[in-house]
């Protein structure tokens, strides 16, 4: 991961940092994979990429949607919160067909107080992906650590 340093914790509230995360699908183009805004981080849309080989995850839609959560899940771990803290996603599906069994996924995934979530049909994805997930996530700054007394 890398994060901007040297600025004041106020600096950080007002600016916007780019974030890049291991295990996490890689941003494609002229895109930051996420961005931190205050307590707000933004996630770049994230493709059912394999990050060890940059590879297509599967054919069929459940094992796509699976990669493209696990990615999401792997950027809420490093950042410290839990799949909780994403509070909007929006699912660009290639085929209104897939979703039953997208939902079957996903509600696994989100089984208590799933986000706000958009569904957004079209006609083709990067790497002929049948899914691209993006999210917003609330991680609000942790009070540091003082003395027990």
């Amino acid at each position: 991961m890398n994060i901007s340093s040297g600025s004041s914790d106020s600096d950080a509230l007002t600016r916007k940092i780019p974030l890049v995360i291991d295990g996490a699908t890689p941003a494609l183009g002229q895109a930051s994979q996420a961005i931190k805004f205050g307590d707000f981080v933004f996630v770049s849309g994230q493709l059912p990429i394999n990050p060890k080989t940059n590879k297509l995850v599967g054919n069929d839609i459940s094992s796509q949607t699976s990669a493209c959560l696990r990615s999401l899940e792997t950027i809420t771990d490093f950042l410290g919160g839990a799949v909780s803290s994403i509070i909007k996603v929006t699912v660009y599906v290639t085929a209104f067909e897939d979703l039953p069994a997208m939902e079957k996924i996903y509600k696994n995934f989100f089984p208590f107080q799933p986000p706000a979530r958009t569904i957004v049909g079209v006609s083709k994805l990067p790497m002929n992906a049948r899914i691209q997930l993006d999210a917003i996530l609330y991680t609000p700054q942790r009070e540091k650590a003082g003395p027990a007394f």
